[in-house]
C-alpha cells in the first residue's frame, strides 16, 4: 500500500491545499477533540491519495474542484469501495454555498449525528458488550 511516491505526493498536496480543503480541514481536525474521531488529510491509501480519510470509520471524503474527471473519480471510488471504504464526494461549490449540509452529511457518515453519549457509532463494536451495558 502506498509507497514513497505516494507519500511525497501526499506531502505536496498537503502543502498546496485549496481554500475549500483548508476550510473543511479546519473543521475535521476538531473532531478528534470533540468526538475522538481521527481524520487524516491527503492520506495515501493503496494507489491513491485521498483528500480526507477516517480509517476507523472506513470513510474517505473527497472534494471535487473544477478539473475532476468523472471516469477517474469512478475508478478511485470503485477501488476505495473494494477496500471497504465509503466515499462521499462534495464539490467545492457545495462546501462554499451549503456548508451546513456538507457538515451534516459528514457527521451522519461518521455516525456523529445520532450520537448522544459515548463513542461514535463506528467505534461501538470495539467496546466490549459488558462495558456498553454499563453506560
Amino acid at each position: 500500500m502506498g509507497g514513497p511516491v505516494h507519500v511525497k505526493l501526499a506531502r505536496r498536496l498537503r502543502n498546496e491545499s485549496t481554500a475549500t480543503e483548508r476550510r473543511l480541514w479546519a473543521w475535521l481536525r476538531t473532531l478528534r477533540k470533540t468526538h475522538g474521531v481521527h481524520v487524516r488529510r491527503q492520506a495515501p491509501i493503496g494507489r491513491f491519495v485521498a483528500d480526507f480519510a477516517c480509517h476507523s470509520a472506513k470513510l474517505i471524503i473527497e472534494l471535487d474542484g473544477p478539473f475532476h474527471e468523472a471516469r477517474a473519480d469512478a475508478d478511485r471510488d470503485a477501488w476505495f469501495k473494494a477496500a471497504g471504504y465509503r466515499t462521499p464526494r462534495f464539490s467545492n461549490e457545495e462546501v462554499i454555498a451549503h456548508w451546513d449540509r456538507v457538515v451534516s452529511a459528514i457527521e451522519a457518515a461518521l455516525g456523529l449525528g445520532a450520537r448522544l453519549d459515548g463513542p461514535p457509532s463506528h467505534l461501538q463494536p470495539l467496546i466490549p458488550a459488558s462495558q456498553r451495558a454499563r453506560r
